[in-house]
């Protein structure tokens, strides 16, 4: 999707330039070089010049922008806290996988030759050091087959008039002055949910009360945002958060990287805060939107015990596979790979002398917060629909046809040995019989067009937690699975099982459909389907 704002003029897009330069990039010239006597050693920058190599980059327009709304806004806020900015410079840096010289040659480019584009803005002051940032930049993540990205925008940039887009989650660095660390990740993540497909600084201090005189951000005299202000921000442009604290809760939530999956995996962003050891109340928040994919990992297999639902019900969570998130780090760059284990709840505690090391509750560098966010009108945590989604399997399988097809018991063998893998998925109904119409199984069979039909009236265009069922061997080499079980989104959970969320389920030879009983005996019905074995994954 592309989003446009015809009431403000972004600096990504604005047509007001004061002039502009074409630069090949290929060897011999130096990204280092320019990057030290042009934007003043930024590192960032330098970051974002390798991923322009890993591209192949070949050309580079560097445009100084005269005027934009976004950049006016910021300077004006800017003034209120430091009267004395004497002014400020903006350059936008678009990079092309095509040799060009002249404005001729940029416009025959295509948009597959575009890489991505980098504001990069500098502020001066009369009586402190002046600043130098990328106040924003989109350039896709690396190509590599194991990465997964999902949700990614369509943005638009104009470049001497010429139209191009790239998809990817937008990159900024805070100033520290109107805006922090905070401001930026939930910029990268607001823009998936806002009407304008961006979401100003502004917006988001006005919304906590942020008028940068009687309460201020950034800078030693501010106060930055709070977790609870995040989240305040992030449902104003249209997400529902799901928060988990390990801070102040007693009991910890589940572990943090099964709040990130759900989103991620889903195709909605996410936010780590988490401790420094700078002081004891320092935080950072970065976003996260993807993850890699590890097909040869060992763990799966390794690990004695898997996540518990209730008892005799275990299971292997798809995020096993999970290798690194993918996300921004406003301080060092964009699309950096973070291990999935490198990041922990609980650190080694600093404060003991002359004594063994022992691991805290909450420490400094230890993770304290995480912001999932998935659509306004999702009300099930990804957590929750698992937990209910392999709830509802189990009080299956024993139902199940056992004589029509080999994986029937290959399933239950599986599960009775506790090596099932659930994949959790927000799926729109829409989006979720499309797949059913194209997808074939191993023999090429496919569903029977009558179910189709009937399944286009009933789940219609909402959303639906796809709980997808597979076994390790099939789940992590092929990208294939066995069944699933869809689950209604919009419905608030309750602490005992509750047959309304249940929409209907698939597992090898049927369609599954709840027919009577009660929640602790409820009945199905099993409906042939046409596809006997395995099918790929939804969205793969």
């Amino acid at each position: 999707m592309r989003f446009f704002c015809i009431m403000r003029s972004f600096a990504r897009t604005t047509t007001t330039i004061k002039g502009f330069e074409i630069l090949p990039i290929t060897s011999p010239f130096s990204f280092f070089d320019f990057v030290d006597t042009r934007f003043y050693h930024l590192p960032s920058l330098r970051r974002l010049l390798s991923q322009v190599r890993q591209h192949g980059g070949e050309t580079m327009v560097i445009e100084e922008i005269d005027t934009a709304n976004d950049l006016d806004e910021e300077n004006d806020d800017i003034r209120k806290r430091h009267p004395d900015l004497v002014r400020s410079k903006s350059f936008r840096l678009s990079f092309f996988k095509k040799s060009f010289s002249s404005k001729r040659g940029l416009a025959s480019a295509e948009n597959n030759q575009f890489i991505g584009y980098a504001i990069v803005k500098t502020d001066e002051f009369s009586s402190r050091a002046r600043v130098s940032r990328i106040f924003e930049s989109v350039i896709g993540s690396s190509r590599h087959p194991n990465n997964f990205v999902r949700g990614a925008q369509s943005w638009t940039c104009r470049i001497m008039r010429n139209e191009f887009t790239v998809d990817g989650y937008l990159y900024a660095q805070q100033n520290n002055i109107t805006n922090v660390c905070a401001h930026v990740a939930i910029r990268s993540v607001a823009a998936r949910y806002h009407k304008n497909g961006d979401m100003s600084y502004r917006e988001m201090n006005d919304i906590v009360g942020i008028n940068h005189i009687d309460k201020k951000t950034g800078g030693n005299d501010g106060e930055g945002l709070s977790s609870a202000e995040m989240v305040k921000i992030l449902e104003a442009a249209g997400a529902r958060c799901f928060v988990a604290d390990y801070v102040t809760v007693k009991n910890a939530p589940a572990p943090f990287q099964k709040y990130l999956y759900g989103s991620i995996e889903s195709g909605f962003p996410a936010i780590i805060i988490f401790g420094t050891t700078l002081s004891a109340d320092n935080f950072h928040a970065i976003p996260v939107f993807g993850h890699t994919f590890n097909e040869d990992t060992w763990v799966p297999s390794a690990e004695s015990s898997y996540f518990r639902v209730g008892a005799g019900t275990r299971y292997i969570p798809s995020e096993s596979w999970l290798s690194m998130f993918i996300g921004h780090d406003d301080n060092f760059g964009s699309n950096f790979c973070i291990p999935r284990g490198y990041l922990n709840t609980k650190r080694i505690c600093d404060q003991l002398k002359n004594k063994m090391p022992e691991t805290c509750p909450m420490e400094t560098g230890g993770v304290a917060y995480v912001i999932g966010t998935v659509p306004k009108e999702v009300k099930v945590s990804p957590i929750r629909a698992e937990v209910i989604g392999v709830d509802y399997l189990f009080t299956i399988l024993p139902q199940a046809p056992v004589n029509e097809s080999s994986w029937t018991k290959r399933l239950e063998s599986y599960s009775k040995t506790d090596m099932l893998v659930l994949r959790p998925i927000i799926a729109n109904g829409r989006d979720y019989i499309n797949y059913l119409q194209k997808v074939r199984d191993w023999d090429n069979n496919r569903i029977r067009q009558v179910i189709i039909n009937v399944l286009k009236n009933y789940l219609k265009d909402r959303l639906y937690w796809l709980i997808e069922l597979s076994v390790p061997e099939l789940f992590s080499a092929n990208r294939r699975k066995i069944g699933e079980v869809l689950i209604r989104s919009d419905i608030k959970p309750g602490a005992q099982r509750d047959l309304n969320h249940f929409v209907m389920a698939r597992l090898p030879g049927h369609f599954v459909l709840y027919e009577r009983g009660g929640p602790s005996k409820p009945r199905y019905r099993f409906i042939p389907a046409g596809i006997k074995n395995h099918v790929p994954l939804f969205g793969t």
